[in-house]
Formats: C-alpha cells, structure tokens, sequence
C-alpha cells in the first residue's frame, strides 16, 4: 500500500477509484474543495428546528431563526400574518384608489361614500329601492319604492307599482247631479218643514221663494239638517217655492 502525505505536491499520478475513503483522510485534511453543481441535497445540512429558517446572523454566520414578529410560518412553509399587524399606515394611498369602487371615493388613502361615484340608471320605481337611515336603531336599511309610494298614500290617493294616482272623487258635480224641486204645492202658510228627495252636498242648497234667493243659517230665513230644510216663518199659501241641490 502507497501512503501519501497532503502535504506533498503529486503529479502524474492515477489514484484508482474508491482507493480513497472517509478513513484515509484525516480531521479537517481537506481546506478547499470543489463540488459539481446540485450535488449537496439538504439531507447534507445540520438538522435545524421545524419551521425555522436559515438566516445569515452573528460574524455572518448562518443560522437556523425562527420566524416572529408579524409573520409566521408553519413547518409547511404557509405563512400567516398576525393579527392586528397590518395598519393602514402600510398602505399606499393608491390602495385605496384601486379599491374605491361604485359609491365610493379615495382622498389621500381614506376610502368614503360617495353617491356621486354610482353609476347612472333608469330608476323603475315598481322593482328598485333606495337606502334610508333606520330610526329603529339608527341602522342602513333598504326599502322599495312601490312600498314607500303606498306608505306615503293619503286619502284620497292610490299608489300602485309605486306611481301615485288621485283617486276619483265621488263628490264630483256634473250636470246630471243637480237636481231642482218644486215644493210650491206645499206651501200652505203653516208647513216651515220641507224634506228633499235627497241630502244636499255643503254649500250647495240654493232655496228660492217667489224667485228671491233666501240666506240660510242661524237667525236667517233657513236652517238645513240632512235632507230637512226648516223656515223660520212658514211661506204662505200664495208662495212660489224652488230648491236647487
């Protein structure tokens, strides 16, 4: 067997492959050496603790760190941000920009409301709603218009689908409606009550006795009760009496 010292500069000379072991070098004989590209796999490092990293620390040296602070990370290798970590002083102002969309507006970073920013449509007032403010709990509530039309129906007012109409009015007065009597056969000088066929509508008796339009109320020449009219003082035999309604 042919020994050889490190020390000695060799040349020319074929070592057989294999003759060199792990037991023919000694401690911290080799100082510099080369290795092929991709030949060290991690099996070759110092086992480290699980979900640490290698990190170059003290005199450069690396080292296995765990990772702390804001972020961890799992012996996956899934990282997680810690809760309340992230502040929107991190963030640029552009963020906000990027993330302001229909109804909402960015000023320096700070996203608001704005009903400015939404988008143009025809409003179809039997489907759509609007946002209104809850006076139960002062909370955002949505309600559609066909419901708040009917809600805002008074009398004499019909919502339907959300579009109010004026409902037609029973009192209105065509020419069919007014109605002339002739109670002159009744005037006997002693009758002061005289019933109509029907109840007049307010303000609109018109009581004629031999053509004079005669004042109606308290102390007057008449008073009017339902479909009763009642003289002060009874019309005589001779009189003409018209009432108009």
């Amino acid at each position: 067997m042919i020994k050889i010292s490190l020390t000695t500069r060799i040349r020319g000379l074929q070592i057989k492959d294999g003759d060199i072991g792990v037991l023919q070098l000694g401690t911290d004989a080799v100082e510099t050496v080369k290795i092929k590209d991709k030949n060290v796999t991690l099996t070759k490092l110092e086992d480290g603790t699980e979900a640490y990293i290698i990190v170059v620390g003290d005199d450069s040296v690396p080292a296995y760190k765990a990772v702390s602070g804001d972020i961890t990370i799992d012996k996956l290798g899934a990282v997680a941000i810690g809760a309340t970590k992230v502040t929107d002083a991190m963030m640029n102002d552009d963020v906000a920009t990027g993330l302001a969309g229909d109804g909402l507006s960015d000023t320096t970073g700070v996203i608001d409301l704005d009903l400015n920013e939404l988008t143009a449509a025809v409003v179809a007032v039997a489907n759509d709603s609007i946002a209104f403010i809850d006076s139960d709990g002062n909370v955002s509530r949505k309600e559609s218009i066909a419901d708040l039309a009917t809600a805002m129906a008074g009398v004499g007012i019909t919502a339907t689908a959300g579009v109010l109409a004026a409902d037609a009015v029973s009192d209105n007065i065509i020419e069919g409606d007014i109605q002339l009597e002739d109670h002159t056969a009744t005037c006997d000088s002693a009758e002061t009550e005289f019933t109509l066929s029907n109840t007049p509508l307010a303000n609109s008796l018109d009581v004629y006795l031999n053509g004079m339009r005669q004042p109606e109320g308290s102390g007057e020449a008449f008073t009017l009760a339902g479909d009763v009219i009642t003289f002060a003082t009874a019309p005589d035999t001779t009189d003409d009496l018209y009432i108009r309604y």
